[in-house]
């Protein structure tokens, strides 16, 4: 969404981002470390299966509660020892940029409603299903989002945090995740009423042209591909090295199955960052239409 390099400091600050998902670090009061976060999402309530969603107010009228969705940032055991070896601990922090993608992608962001129907983006319907696959996730918070608004979502990341990943998935939807902790606790029936809604799932993805074409093999999606992809803050350098490369290619796979699709690729501006060079790759893809800035 940045591709300026110029714009640092007209970037809004991770704190507004905070501000609008009302966000939260959740630390054990013994040692003040974090264990988890928790959000919410303007205009998304709890629902009402098996949960009381609502307070009384003065008048006794009826207060809907935000539905918050906590995630933990706590790793298991066996992968805290690649965390050090890489990047892969940027996976356990929520980024801004991931916050300013799905507030792009859901209309949240002003002056953007021209873009999002020039690109032809707009929210689920119960008649209208739109799919979404989230690239190098991390903690996934863009697509869990937006399967709160009704839609059918991938998340992929490194097997590294795969684990954790499927857990912060299954225990904040119960009724329709897909993982291997709810393939092993769901009955037969209740495979057979998750397909009726939309879904969302976890998936290990390392970025090439021949594991993407396996994991679209996987979700049944091999020939219709996917509505949206998104990738939040998934280019730099310093960090990552030059994997947008791999980056690239796994979005010119995408779009070659659906040409209709749109990756939005959401940044942070970084000195060295090595964005210019992502997206003047991307240009020259063979199965990308164009490149624009859109907010």
């Amino acid at each position: 969404m940045s591709d300026d390099e110029s714009d640092y400091s007209d970037t809004p600050s991770f704190d507004s981002c905070e501000d609008y998902i009302n966000f939260e670090s959740i630390r054990n009061p013994s040692t003040q470390l974090e264990e988890a976060i928790s959000f919410s999402w303007p205009g998304i309530y709890e629902d009402d299966e098996g949960i009381d969603n609502h307070d009384r107010g003065e008048g006794g009228a009826k207060e809907k509660k935000l539905r918050k969705i906590v995630v933990s940032t706590l790793l298991e055991e066996e992968d805290l020892a690649p965390l050090f070896d890489g990047s892969r601990w940027a996976g356990t922090r929520l980024w801004g940029a991931a916050v300013r993608g799905i507030q792009y992608v859901s209309g949240h962001l002003p002056g953007t409603e021209v873009s999002l129907m020039d690109h032809g983006i707009k929210l689920p319907t119960k008649d209208d299903k739109v799919t979404m696959l989230e690239l190098g996730c991390g903690l996934g918070v863009p697509a869990m989002i937006y399967h709160m608004l009704g839609g059918d979502v991938v998340l992929t990341d490194q097997i590294d945090i795969l684990s954790q990943l499927e857990k912060n998935v299954d225990s904040n939807f119960p009724q329709t995740a897909i993982t291997s902790i709810s393939r092993n606790n769901k009955n037969s029936s209740g495979e057979s009423d998750i397909n009726k809604q939309p879904t969302i799932q976890a998936m290990p993805l390392s970025w090439s042209r021949t594991d993407i074409n396996g994991l679209l093999q996987e979700v049944g999606r091999s020939k219709i591909g996917f509505d949206i992809v998104i990738n939040c803050d998934c280019v730099y350098e310093p960090l990552y090295g030059k994997s947008w490369h791999l980056l690239n290619e796994t979005i010119d796979e995408l779009l070659k199955v659906n040409p209709q699709c749109v990756v939005l690729s959401s940044m942070e501006r970084r000195a060295a960052d090595g964005i210019d060079n992502f997206l003047e790759e991307m240009r020259n893809m063979k199965n990308v239409g164009s490149v624009e800035r859109v907010w």
